[in-house]
C-alpha cells in the first residue's frame, strides 16, 4: 500500500504537457508564445517550431494561459498527458504595447506617465531599414546625427550632435557609453539585429530614473530571452550602395553592401538557456565632403585663406604681410607694390585634402554575443553575457575620426528574482588606431615642406615670393595668389599615394604625446547596481529603490586625458527611490522619484527628482503630467579633455585642472576667438575681449510635459503633448585663444606663438526649449496600418556666449503605412515609411564648420514573400530610394540610395 501510494504521489509530482501553437490564419508555427499554469509560476514558452513542453507538480486537470501580443489570450483545460493543439486568433497590437522603462515597472504604454516610444521585435522584422538605428529615425520626438553607416547618435529635444553625452542609452540594463569618451556607441556593441526583443525610448530628462546625463533621453533596449525564443535564425543580405553617383557628386562609385546575422538558442529542461548571435557588417562608406569655407563665403578659386569643411589641413594659416614685409626691405623697388597690401592682414591658409582617398570609406563592423541562463528556482535566475565589438567606422566631432580596429568589450554578471535584482558589469575599450583627420593632415602638410623655417625657408616664403612676382607681371591679387599656391605646392603629396600614405601611418601611429596624433584611449568602466521593489511588503503602495556605484578608470597614456603618470579614476554613487499609489478607484496614479547622486571629481552631490500623474478618463483614455528634475555631472571629456585637434589647437574640458594647471589661464588669460580675430584684422586692441571662466560645473534641465492618448473604437490611437524646459548652467563650448609665456597682445599677430583651445564651460544665462506632438496610429483591417506623426522643437533664447548645437529643425513628420500579411496565407508583406525634415541650421562644435542642412524627403519601402514550408522568406527593398542625396548635420556624410536582398531563415 505504501509504495502505491508514493508512486500516485511520484506520477502527481511528474505531470508532462506537451502540444504545438499555431497561427489560426496561416497555420504557422506561432513561437515565442507565453504558456503558463494558472495558479502557480509554473511556465514555458514555444519554441521557433510552434512546440512546448512543461513538466508539473499539479494533478490533472491543469488550466493552461496562453498568451502573446498579436493574438488573443486563451485558457485551455488539459486532462491528461496527451500531446495537445492549439490555433491562437491573430489579433490588434493596437495600444497593446507593455512598457517597463517609463517607471521601471510594468504598464501598458498607454497608461505610461511620461512620453514612451516602443520598437517590438516584429517591428524591428518588418521594417525596410536594416538596422534598427535607423528605424529609430522614424520615432516621435527623434533626431539622430549620422557620422558613417556604423555611428548613428540618437537625441530627443533638440541639441543634437554627433556623441551626445546628454543621452542615455542602456543594452540589458548596462550603460552602453564609452567609458572614456562617454556618449553611446549605437549598434557598436548593442544587440545584433536578430536579438532585439524590444526597445523604449524615454524622450527628455530622464535622469531621476536613469542617472547622469540623461537629459535628452535614454533608449533602453532589452534583448531576446534564451528561454523564450529558440532554434537558428538567419539573416543574410546583398545591397548595393552609390548609385548614380557621379550624378549626386559622390566621388565612390556603386558598391556592394553586405550584412550576415545569425543567432542560435536553445533551453534544456527549462533551467539551462543559452544563445550566441554574431552579425557582420560591411560597405563603402558614404564620403562628407562638403567645401563650404570656414573662413568666410569664398570658395579655393577665391579665398586665400580657404578652410574646406571637409578639407583636412587647411586650419593652418598665417598672415603673410611679415614675409612680404622683409621682401619689401631686401628690395624697396617693391615698396609701391607691396605697401598698399599691408595695411590689413593677408591671411592664407595651407592647402587641404578632401576626405576621399584620405580617410578609407571601407566600412567594417563585427560583434559578437553570447549569454547564459540559470534558473536557481521559478523566481530567480542567474546570467551571464558577454558582447564584443571591432571594425573600421568614421565619426564626427570637432573633426572627423578614422576609428580602426577598435575593439569594445561589455561583460555581465546578473542575479534577478520578480521582486529583485543584482547586476554588475564592466566596459573595455581599445580605441585602436584612431585618424584624427584634421590635425594628421596637417602634420602631413609639415612633414612634406614646413610652413616657415628662418634658415631653408618654407612654404609660405615660396608662396610669398611666387605672389609677388606674379603681382609684379601684371596678374591680378586673386590671378596671383591662385599662381602663388600652384608654385608653393609643387611636389605637394596627393591623397592615396604611396608617399602619402606613408606619412599618414606614420603620423596617425605616433601617439600625441610623442608629437603624433594617436591617441590610446584604453579607458575602462565598473558598475553594480542592486533594486528591489518592495510591493509584496508594502501593499498599500508601490516603492521601488536601488543603489548604484560606478567606476571610471580613465587611460590614455596622456592623449585623450592629462593622464601620464597614472590612471584617473572618477567614482560615481547613486541612489534612488520611487513611491507610487493609486486613487479614485485607481483612476488617479501618481508617482514620484528621487535620486542621489555624487561624483567624486566635484565637490557637491546632486538630488534630482520626478513626478507624475495619470488620470484615467474611461476605459483606453488617459492624461499625463511629469514634472522632471534632471542633471548631468559634466562628461570626462567636458571636465578633463586635452587632445590635440589641430596645429597649436586643441580640444579641452572644462576644469581648473587644465585651464590653471595644464594651461596656465590663471597666467596668461584667454580672449575669445572672434575678438582676437578682430584684432587681426583691424590692429585695434580694444577690439580684444577677455574670456571670462570658472570650474566646469554640473547643468539641470527643469522640465514639464502635458499629455492625453486615447484608443477610438480598438482602431485609432491618439497621443498629443506638449513640453516646456529650462536650462541653467548649460554646457557649451567657446573658442578662446591665449600666449603661453607672454601677456603681450602682439603675439596674437603670429599663430606660432598662440594657442588656441575649444573649451567646454557653463553658461550664465537659462537655456529654454519647448514643443510639442502628435501622433496617430490606424488599425485599417485585414493586416493593414498606419502611423503618422509630427514634432517640433524650439531654442527660445539661445545663449549667444556659446555653440550650443541645437542642431534640429522646427518640426519632423514621419509616417508608415503597410500590412503585415496578405494573399495565400498571409504569405505577402510589406511596409513603407516617410521622413520629412525642412532646411534648419546646424553648427559643430570646436569649430569644425556650421550652417544650413537641406531639407529632406526620405522614403524607405519593402516588400516580402514568406517561403511557408521552408520557414524562410524574401525580402525586396531599398532606403533612400529616391536617390536624393541628404545629410543629418554639417560635416557629416550625404546618403544616397541603398537597395538590397534579404534572406531570412527562422523569421516567420
Amino acid at each position: 500500500m505504501a509504495y502505491f501510494l508514493f508512486a500516485i504521489g511520484a506520477s502527481h509530482a511528474q505531470q508532462h504537457i506537451q502540444g504545438v501553437i499555431r497561427n489560426q490564419i496561416t497555420q504557422e508555427p506561432a513561437s515565442a508564445i507565453s504558456i503558463k499554469i494558472k495558479g502557480s509560476r509554473e511556465g514555458t514558452y514555444s519554441n521557433d517550431r510552434g512546440q512546448f513542453q512543461l513538466n508539473s507538480s499539479q494533478a490533472f486537470p491543469i488550466t493552461l494561459l496562453i498568451s502573446a501580443i498579436g493574438y488573443d489570450s486563451q485558457e485551455i483545460k488539459v486532462e491528461n498527458n496527451n500531446p495537445i493543439q492549439i490555433s491562437l486568433s491573430p489579433a490588434t497590437t493596437l495600444a497593446q504595447e507593455i512598457v517597463v522603462s517609463a517607471s521601471r515597472s510594468v504598464q501598458t504604454k498607454l497608461s505610461s506617465p511620461v512620453t514612451i516610444e516602443q520598437l517590438s521585435a516584429k517591428d524591428v522584422q518588418n521594417s525596410p531599414q536594416l538596422n534598427y538605428m535607423d528605424m529609430i529615425q522614424g520615432l516621435r520626438g527623434v533626431d539622430v546625427t549620422v557620422s558613417s553607416l556604423g555611428f548613428t547618435s540618437v537625441t530627443t529635444r533638440g541639441f543634437n550632435t554627433s556623441g551626445n553625452t546628454n543621452f542615455t542609452q542602456m543594452v540589458d540594463g548596462m550603460d552602453n557609453q564609452a567609458p572614456g569618451l562617454n556618449f553611446p556607441l549605437g549598434s557598436v556593441i548593442g544587440l545584433t539585429q536578430l536579438d532585439v526583443d524590444n526597445i523604449e525610448l524615454l524622450s527628455g530628462a530622464s535622469s531621476a530614473l536613469y542617472g547622469s546625463r540623461g537629459l535628452n533621453g535614454t533608449m533602453i533596449m532589452t534583448s531576446k530571452d534564451p528561454f523564450k525564443y529558440k532554434g537558428l535564425s538567419v539573416l543574410v543580405t546583398q545591397g548595393v550602395n552609390h548609385i548614380n553617383s557621379k550624378k549626386n557628386n559622390d566621388p565612390v562609385d556603386a558598391s556592394p553592401v553586405y550584412d550576415y546575422v545569425i543567432r542560435y538558442a536553445n533551453s534544456i529542461n527549462d533551467k539551462f538557456a543559452y544563445k550566441v548571435n554574431a552579425q557582420y557588417t560591411k560597405a563603402n562608406d558614404w564620403v562628407a565632403n562638403s567645401t563650404v569655407n570656414k573662413n568666410g563665403p569664398g570658395g579655393p578659386d577665391t579665398d586665400p585663406n580657404y578652410n574646406g569643411i571637409n578639407m583636412y589641413g587647411g586650419a593652418t594659416s598665417t598672415d603673410i604681410n611679415p614675409f612680404m614685409y622683409a621682401a619689401m626691405m631686401g628690395n624697396p623697388a617693391l615698396q609701391p607694390l607691396i605697401e598698399p597690401m599691408l595695411a590689413k592682414p593677408t591671411y592664407v591658409a595651407r592647402t587641404g585634402y578632401p576626405e576621399f582617398g584620405y580617410l578609407d570609406n571601407n566600412a567594417n563592423l563585427f560583434k559578437v554575443n553570447a549569454e547564459l541562463r540559470y534558473r536557481i528556482n521559478n523566481n530567480l535566475e542567474a546570467i551571464a553575457s558577454g558582447t564584443f565589438g571591432t571594425g573600421n567606422i568614421v565619426y564626427t566631432n570637432d573633426t572627423r575620426y578614422q576609428i580602426n580596429d577598435f575593439k569594445v568589450g561589455q561583460y555581465r554578471l546578473e542575479l534577478k528574482s520578480e521582486d529583485w535584482f543584482l547586476r554588475t558589469y564592466t566596459t573595455q575599450e581599445n580605441s585602436g588606431n584612431t585618424l584624427i583627420a584634421g590635425p594628421t593632415a596637417q602634420l602631413i602638410n609639415e612633414a612634406w615642406k614646413v610652413s616657415y623655417d628662418g634658415a631653408t625657408g618654407g612654404w609660405y616664403p615660396e608662396y610669398t615670393e611666387a605672389f609677388l612676382t606674379a603681382l609684379a607681371t601684371g596678374s591680378s591679387e586673386q590671378e596671383a595668389h591662385m599662381a602663388a599656391r600652384q608654385f608653393a605646392d609643387q611636389g605637394r603629396l596627393l591623397e592615396g599615394s604611396e608617399g602619402f600614405n606613408t606619412l599618414k601611418d606614420k603620423i596617425s601611429q605616433t601617439p600625441i604625446s610623442e608629437g603624433g596624433t594617436l591617441f590610446l584611449d584604453r579607458s575602462s568602466l565598473y558598475n553594480t547596481e542592486f533594486q528591489y521593489n518592495f510591493n509584496k511588503l508594502i501593499p498599500f503602495m508601490d516603492v521601488i529603490a536601488g543603489v548604484n556605484w560606478r567606476l571610471y578608470n580613465l587611460n590614455s597614456k596622456n592623449t585623450l586625458f592629462p593622464d601620464k603618470d597614472k590612471p584617473i579614476k572618477v567614482n560615481e554613487y547613486s541612489a534612488y527611490i520611487q513611491l507610487g499609489k493609486r486613487l479614485l478607484e485607481e483612476k488617479l496614479t501618481l508617482n514620484t522619484s528621487f535620486r542621489y547622486d555624487k561624483n567624486s571629481l566635484f565637490g557637491k552631490p546632486k538630488v534630482t527628482s520626478r513626478a507624475s500623474a495619470v488620470y484615467q478618463m474611461m476605459p483606453q483614455n488617459y492624461w499625463r503630467f511629469s514634472y522632471q528634475n534632471a542633471y548631468s555631472f559634466p562628461s570626462n571629456i567636458q571636465a578633463l579633455q586635452n587632445t590635440m585637434n589641430g596645429y597649436n589647437s586643441f580640444s579641452s574640458g572644462g576644469s581648473n585642472l587644465l585651464l590653471n594647471d595644464h594651461y596656465h589661464f590663471n597666467e596668461f588669460p584667454p580672449y575669445t576667438l572672434q575678438s582676437v580675430q578682430e584684432y587681426q584684422q583691424t590692429n585695434d586692441a580694444s577690439k580684444l575681449k577677455r574670456f571670462e571662466y570658472d570650474d566646469i560645473k554640473p547643468q539641470t534641465v527643469n522640465a514639464f510635459e502635458l499629455g492625453y492618448a486615447t484608443v477610438i473604437s480598438n482602431r485609432i490611437l491618439v497621443d498629443v503633448l506638449g513640453y516646456y524646459s529650462t536650462w541653467k548652467n548649460f554646457i557649451g563650448y567657446a573658442n578662446v585663444v591665449n600666449t603661453p609665456g607672454t601677456d603681450d597682445v602682439n603675439a596674437f599677430k603670429d599663430q606660432s606663438k598662440y594657442m588656441t583651445y575649444n573649451i567646454a564651460f557653463n553658461g550664465g544665462e537659462e537655456v529654454n526649449t519647448y514643443g510639442y506632438a502628435a501622433s496617430f496610429g490606424v488599425d485599417l483591417g485585414k493586416n493593414f496600418m498606419t502611423k503618422v506623426n509630427y514634432y517640433s522643437d524650439y531654442l527660445k533664447n539661445k545663449n549667444n556666449s556659446q555653440i550650443n548645437n541645437f542642431n534640429t529643425p522646427n518640426y519632423h513628420v514621419n509616417f508608415e503605412f503597410g500590412n503585415s500579411g496578405f494573399g495565400k496565407k498571409q504569405a505577402w508583406s510589406f511596409n513603407t515609411t516617410l521622413r520629412h525634415k525642412p532646411g534648419y541650421h546646424y553648427a559643430v562644435a570646436g569649430g569644425l564648420g556650421e550652417g544650413t542642412v537641406p531639407a529632406s524627403l526620405v522614403i524607405d519601402a519593402q516588400v516580402t514573400y514568406k517561403i511557408l514550408k521552408a520557414r524562410s522568406g524574401i525580402r525586396i527593398g531599398g532606403t533612400n530610394i529616391t536617390n536624393k542625396y541628404y545629410s543629418t548635420g554639417i560635416a557629416n556624410p550625404r546618403i544616397g540610395a541603398m537597395y538590397y536582398v534579404t534572406y531570412a531563415y527562422n523569421l516567420l
